[in-house]
């Protein structure tokens, strides 16, 4: 049975003009992604700027989530640390709030070596019981999770049940040869996600899908239904969009697009910035 579902969205984080983590705005921007029918969501990944928050404001941030979704809403933790022990605490913080799983990415910059990071993930295996998709972005952290690496820590941890791999899409069809068609692999990368279904990816955890929740929902949709002509006119029709939001930033023009609908207040967190006036005309074209 699959943990993750086939599409869920990356969440951004809502800063107040103090620079903490604004709570009202989480509770709006659920509601937002409960109103557009999003399957489930990504609380403190990449998109939710995790490597800008301290351990304690990811804990609030998951508490909060959670005080805000509908109890049948799945809610998937980021968790990634430098430090193993502070990795440990944020999956076990997950665990006792109640998330549905965790995402778990790797140490950035210090680049361990494949033992080092096979030791990380058993770290936190060993400390909570729930589901776990291993989080491999080597543009990220510097660090490559390598095949092999991965089918070991699978066959003798049965909870790593998916894996998100934004490192070489070639892989993909080897990892499920070893690891069978109910092991989930999913992709964070939208513009891609019908090559990367031929090429055996199962699902996406989408950063687009906060803006364009309905159409990529469509575009999973009809991916999961073998209808892939259908999913690339739809891609193809957004594909325009999202490569001008992906050239600006897509944190910062999530950020200005849902202060300017009253969801969020429009406080970035250094050394992220506000959108320049030339960037705010270029997002009008799009969300008028």
């Amino acid at each position: 049975m699959a943990h993750f579902t086939p599409y869920s969205v990356a969440i951004i984080t809502p800063y107040s003009k103090e620079d903490t983590v604004d709570e009202a705005s989480i509770h709006r921007m659920v509601q937002y992604y409960e109103q557009h029918q999003v399957p489930a969501l990504l609380v403190s990944g990449s998109t939710g700027e995790q490597h800008s928050l301290t351990i304690e404001e990811r804990i609030r941030l998951y508490q909060a989530v959670k005080d805000a979704a509908s109890e049948s809403m799945p809610l998937y933790s980021g968790v990634a640390a430098i430090r193993n022990r502070d990795a440990v605490r944020l999956a076990e913080e997950a665990e006792r709030t109640g998330m549905s799983a965790i995402m778990l990415g790797f140490p950035p910059y210090i680049r361990p070596n494949q033992r080092e990071a096979a030791a990380y993930v058993e770290a936190v295996t060993s400390a909570i019981s729930l589901p776990i998709m291993l989080y491999n972005n080597p543009v990220r952290t510097g660090f490559n999770l390598e095949p092999d690496t991965l089918i070991r820590l699978v066959q003798n941890n049965p909870q790593i049940t998916a894996l998100k791999e934004a490192g070489n899409p070639e892989n993909v069809k080897h990892i499920k040869a070893e690891l069978g068609a109910e092991f989930q692999v999913l992709s964070g990368m939208d513009l891609t996600i019908t090559d990367y279904f031929k090429k055996g990816y199962d699902g996406l955890t989408s950063v687009a899908g906060n803006l364009f929740p309905v159409e990529l929902s469509e575009i999973m949709e009809h991916l999961r239904s073998d209808q892939l002509d259908q999913a690339e006119i739809k891609l193809n029709h957004l594909k325009p969009h999202l490569e001008l939001m992906g050239s600006i930033g897509w944190i910062r023009v999530i950020r200005h697009v849902f202060a300017k609908q009253g969801i969020i207040a429009s406080h970035c967190r250094e050394p992220l910035s506000p959108l320049t006036e030339e960037e705010a005309i270029a997002c009008q074209s799009v969300f008028k």
